[in-house]
């Protein structure tokens, strides 16, 4: 009997597995297909900075649970992609009165469960509110070291704007409780967009609130050199007690926060990568937090070891992109009041049409047009010396007209026999659509505006409204004599004026 019950036995326990495996299957299954849907509004390296480490923990009952880092990070999720998840729900994937819900895993807590409809801006903070509710520096004594940081390089000197928006957010957040939510610390962008300003406010602000943290900022050349200086002292028998190469390996372990920037550096140097990695190991082991910068993407950075690409993945990644216009505008505005001077709005805006790279190319124009000013104009800023200044540092460039939103709906509403309120309101007769679709296409052809600030300039239209009717008139213009021959009287007329 013990011998013919085993089979039925061992089919049974073998039952049980496939089901739990098809559970299994299935939770990955309906959150892969989650993702497929959220690809077709939301780009792939957006998918890949905030949706690779979410992972499905099952699905039951028409729930499917998705477990992520914090709750810093279920906020985010929420504010910015709360639209995109609500409508793949409302579809139907999960079934009839489906629902996501969030496993929020924290160290210090149990796992907290947050549903799609609890939509709350959890890691919010107060814009330009930096210095909040802080206790006085204490006067206990710390071990003296360089921490390296630029005094300067502070949130309260930072522009804010939609290309570093998120960013400076996540920065100050970190610093409210460093080492635990996004830790290690990514953050990529182009040469010269406020990469390093961001990591040295992190370390100054650090320091301000926690003066018993010890935070040390370095470059990755001079962390490579470090290295290598360390290993020439200890062959050459020159270093005293302690081995250099030891002694160098204690100081970063015993950082409370390590800031390395422009770690791209690292490419093709085998043995300081191995160095990093014992180092951030034994940091990350002890809740302490690491901070890197770089010019591109982590999966962009060519010359370095998986198991370190793999390490700079497991906390956030995020990108700073080129400022607007609007936030070159401001940025001028705030540079100009460092050194007490102030420009026409003519000026000002030259500068930001013209200056598009960098915010590091737009500080040096200011230097060398403040300077130009003292020295030919007793510090009055003039069109001419921008110009002056401006060709020499990005090459020749025209005067431009400052073209209003304005000026081209009042020359729009004059051509096509329709009122600037009709180009405004909701009217969509055939004639005022036709000229309010027009007006925006020009509005985004001649001007430097977003397509959210041109919307709002045409009665308080969305952004998506703007995009769709920039589409329209474009490709009409492509197949239709009519439309084209509008379009370039019209500029022609806005030009002139």
């Amino acid at each position: 009997m013990s011998i013919s019950s085993t089979p039925a036995l061992l089919l049974e326990k073998q039952s049980d597995l496939e089901i739990k495996r098809e559970f299994s299957a299935e939770h990955e299954a309906v959150w892969n297909n989650f993702l497929e849907l959220l690809k077709l509004n939301i780009p792939e390296n957006e998918i890949r900075t905030w949706f690779s480490i979410i992972k499905p923990k099952s699905f039951e009952n028409n729930i499917l649970t998705i477990s992520v880092p914090s709750e810093d990070y279920y906020g985010i999720i929420e504010k910015r992609y709360n639209k995109f998840i609500s409508n793949i729900i409302s579809s139907g994937l999960l079934g009839e009165n489906g629902k996501l819900q969030y496993e929020i895993k924290d160290a210090a807590k149990e796992p907290v469960k947050q549903e799609n409809n609890a939509v709350e801006n959890v890691y919010s903070i107060r814009q330009n509110v930096y210095r909040n509710d802080i206790q006085p520096v204490s006067e206990e004594t710390t071990e003296v070291y360089e921490h390296n940081l630029n005094p300067k390089y502070i949130f309260e000197h930072l522009v804010k704007g939609e290309s570093n928006e998120l960013a400076v957010e996540i920065a100050y957040a970190i610093t409210n409780n460093p080492g635990k939510a996004y830790n290690p610390f990514f953050v990529y962008g182009g040469v010269g967009l406020g990469k390093t300003h961001l990591i040295h406010a992190i370390g100054n602000e650090i320091m301000r609130k926690s003066p018993g943290k010890k935070i040390f900022y370095t470059t990755t050349p001079d962390f490579t050199n470090r290295f290598i200086d360390s290993i020439s002292k200890n062959r050459a028998g020159i270093s005293q007690n302690a081995s250099s190469a030891s002694q160098l390996d204690s100081f970063y372990k015993s950082l409370d926060v390590l800031i390395i920037d422009d770690i791209q550096n690292l490419s093709g140097k085998d043995k300081t990568q191995d160095f990093m990695y014992q180092i951030f190991n034994s940091l990350f082991a002890e809740g302490k937090h690491i901070i890197f910068s770089s010019d591109k993407p982590i999966n962009q950075i060519q010359g370095i070891e998986e198991r370190l690409i793999s390490r700079f993945q497991w906390g956030l990644t995020i990108d700073i992109q080129p400022p607007s216009w609007e936030m070159r505008v401001a940025i001028i505005k705030k540079k100009l009041d460092e050194y007490n001077m102030t420009a026409p709005d003519d000026v000002i805006h030259y500068i930001a049409t013209n200056v598009k790279d960098s915010i590091r190319t737009i500080e040096g124009c200011i230097i060398g047009i403040t300077s130009e000013s003292v020295f030919s104009k007793k510090g009055e800023i003039t069109l001419e010396i921008a110009e002056k200044v401006i060709g020499r540092v990005v090459g020749h460039v025209k005067r431009t007209k400052n073209i209003t939103i304005e000026s081209i709906i009042s020359t729009a509403a004059s051509f096509f026999n329709v009122s600037e309120n009709q180009i405004l309101s909701k009217k969509r007769t055939k004639e005022v659509a036709y000229a309010r679709q027009v007006s925006m296409y020009l509005a985004k052809e001649l001007t430097t505006y977003t397509l959210q600030t041109i919307g709002l300039n045409f009665g308080g239209k969305d952004h998506a409204t703007v995009l769709y009717a920039y589409n329209t008139i474009s490709e009409q213009s492509k197949t239709n004599h009519k439309t084209l021959s509008d379009i370039t009287e019209l500029k022609e007329r806005i030009r002139q004026q």
